[in-house]
């Protein structure tokens, strides 16, 4: 599912706030769960906003241990996200996809999230504040 992220050596987990890029430009949202790749058409049609999550690495927990697995994310991809704009404030969900089986021995977890090529783009370096809500694991 994608326990945690890291970028610019800052962590982000769900319940922090999370810059990315639409279409639309920068967005600032909370991160606020998950939305499956599989049902992606249903968020879309409900208003649902593609979105870049730039990210350096990731961590998923496994089920087993309880510890997060980190890996790097490849290239130049990002994390697929969504913004849910059903919400009364517009809300960041992860998408996720299901764990190939050389993942899900590795990461003793079921689903990933969704790496992708960029849609919009880069986010300017600089962008993500130095007080962004980092943490130490």
């Amino acid at each position: 599912m994608c326990a945690t992220f890291e970028i610019q050596g800052r962590v982000f987990r769900p319940g922090r706030e999370v810059l990315a890029r639409s279409r639309q430009g920068l967005v600032r949202s909370v991160w606020a769960g998950f939305a499956r790749n599989e049902s992606l058409d249903w968020w879309l049609r409900r208003g649902g906003v593609l979105l870049d999550v730039p990210a350096d690495r990731f961590a998923e927990r496994s089920d087993l241990t309880r510890r997060l697995v980190w890996d790097d994310v490849p290239g130049q991809l990002v994390i697929r996200g969504l913004l849910d704009m059903q919400a009364t404030h517009p809300l960041l969900k992860v998408v996720t996809r299901a764990s190939t089986d050389g993942e899900l021995q590795r990461f003793q977890h079921p689903r990933m999230p969704l790496l992708a090529a960029p849609l919009f783009g880069p986010i300017p370096e600089g962008l993500i504040p130095p007080d962004a809500q980092a943490e130490l694991f």
